[in-house]
């Protein structure tokens, strides 16, 4: 019941992020060599996202200006999420600038994951990038 009382919860911090999720999996199937152009608060959650995959993430992409995208998912016994709460100001901060300074490794990349900005899905057209739009 959702009436402002406190309930006894067991809470669990992880990475996340569809675009995140799969950057790491392929930064550990390639031995760190793949990198994740995002945005991230200089934060508590953005050092410990730092901390699960060293190097991941590209510099440039860390910011004091917003906090790190955060969710919280509440969920029953059954595992079925009832309620989500989603910080995610900071994805304003994944610009046109943020990516074109980033432009040589973009064109160099043999694979390019774009989790939702059309930007780089604008450059990755431009400068023919294989792959198919999902």
């Amino acid at each position: 019941m959702l009436d402002g009382s406190t309930h006894v919860c067991k809470t669990e911090q992880c990475g996340g992020g569809v675009g995140r999720n799969i950057a790491e999996a392929l930064w550990r199937l390639r031995d760190g060599r793949t990198k994740l152009l995002t945005a991230i608060g200089d934060d508590a959650d953005g050092r410990f996202l730092h901390n699960i995959a060293p190097g991941l993430i590209l510099d440039g992409c860390y910011t004091k200006e917003s906090r790190t995208a955060t969710y919280a998912a509440v969920f029953d016994k059954r595992g079925e999420c009832l309620l989500g709460l989603g910080d995610m100001d900071i994805h304003n901060h994944i610009t046109p600038d943020l990516v074109n300074r980033h432009i040589d490794l973009l064109k160099r990349a043999p694979l390019v994951v774009i989790d939702g900005n059309n930007h780089i899905l604008d450059l990755c057209q431009r400068y023919e990038k294989q792959g198919q739009i999902t």
